[in-house]
């Protein structure tokens, strides 16, 4: 038994491509999601969290892309369950064991009748689930698919996720499934994925933007007995695999930042800390521009309602030391070269206070983004 998928067209996209997935589980199967805390929610967030906090195992789930279904009045609820129902009808499951996923433009309303066709036709060829043709079906601004797969033994771990745009933790961000063949149980399973969560979905942006329809899922099937600790290390693994590729494919980047802040006396300090550094545009502008302005990292640090010390702190970008309570010139040349030659690129911020560490990720801030963005909707 295994999980099955089918593609088809609701007219959500441009030029007839494939705009409705369809993914239908062996059995029902525990999961854990979580959602968008952006309180202008999609309709059908609205409706996947009132299925699930009526159960905690789930059967099938239906993606629409090219459209957010957000926005739209009540009417994007009756629609998010029509999706539902047509899916129950056609895979001959009870429509309460249905999640809806929805992602596009927000404010208009789905042609419903063409999606209900397109749900109709996915679900009339299923095949084996191709992680990489999903994640191609429920993109929108995305450059590539995002998918990643991870086998420990019997164990088996694998997802698939689209997001490039809109990309800020405020639970997750995006759209992302992963699929586990481990059993777990439903609270194991909950607190699992928190954890893991703020990892990695939580630890990443592109542009500080929340998405009304931000959603994270795994779903376990059930199949083999697996120690936790193995099965938390590979849910991470796909997890931040996962969320570096949205930070690699962020509208418009040319790089990808990794910001380490280590040796803190708390790690809400060091997430504090490396999200401000992370999501100053005046730091990812000039990643953008090649520019290891260290000046523009410290003071990002120094902006939170944590006190640092600045003479006792240490900066790297790559394994370059720019600061140690004061400047280092020469090192600064080394940076910039650094910043040429190389696609991801490391800031670390020693606080040299205690022992715990958080990292983050971003991408830098480019004149595509201000393109890709200001013509989104016309």
């Amino acid at each position: 038994m295994e999980v099955l998928m089918g593609v088809g067209k609701g007219g959500l996209k441009a030029g007839n491509k494939p705009d409705i997935l369809v993914i239908l589980l062996p059995h029902p199967c525990t999961a854990s999601f979580l959602f968008t805390t952006n309180h202008f929610k999609s309709a059908s967030v609205i409706y996947s969290e009132k299925v699930l906090r009526e159960r905690d195992t789930i059967r099938a789930l239906v993606i629409n892309s090219g459209n957010a279904n957000c926005g739209v009045g009540e009417e994007g609820i009756i629609h998010a369950e029509m999706m539902a129902r047509e899916t129950a009808k056609h895979l001959d499951i009870d429509y309460r064991e249905v999640l809806v996923f929805s992602t596009g433009i927000i404010g208009k309303p789905l042609p419903i009748e063409s999606v209900l066709e397109g749900i109709a036709s996915a679900c009339r060829i299923l095949e084996p689930l191709d992680l990489k043709r999903a994640s191609e079906v429920i993109s929108t601004t995305d450059r590539f698919p995002k998918y990643a797969f991870v086998k420990k033994g019997a164990l088996e771990v694998f997802g698939f996720a689209k997001g490039a745009g809109m990309i800020h933790p405020q639970m997750a961000t995006m759209l992302s499934f992963i699929f586990t063949n481990a059993e777990v149980e439903g609270d194991v399973l909950r607190k699992l994925h928190r954890e893991i969560n703020e990892r990695t979905f939580n630890s990443i942006s592109v542009d500080g933007c929340t998405s009304t329809n931000d959603s994270f899922g795994i779903i376990s099937l059930g199949f083999i007995k697996e120690d936790l600790e193995n099965l938390r290390q590979s849910l991470e693994e796909v997890s931040l695999s996962l969320a570096k590729k949205i930070v690699e494919d962020g509208e418009g980047a040319t790089r990808i930042i990794k910001v380490v802040v280590k040796s803190a006396s708390i790690s809400l300090k060091a997430k504090t800390i490396a999200e401000r550094i992370a999501t100053s545009n005046l730091v990812k502008t000039a990643i953008f521009g090649r520019d290891p302005n260290w000046g523009r990292i410290v003071a990002s640090a120094g902006s939170t309602p944590f006190p640092i010390d600045q003479f006792k702190l240490r900066v790297y970008i790559g394994n370059h030391l720019v600061y140690d309570g004061k400047p280092h010139p020469k090192a600064v040349e080394s940076a910039k070269k650094y910043l040429e030659e190389n696609r991801e690129i490391e800031i670390t911020l020693d606080l040299r206070e205690g022992k715990e560490s958080w990292t983050y990720y971003t991408s830098d801030l480019t004149y595509d983004y201000i393109k890709i963005n200001a013509e989104y909707t016309t």
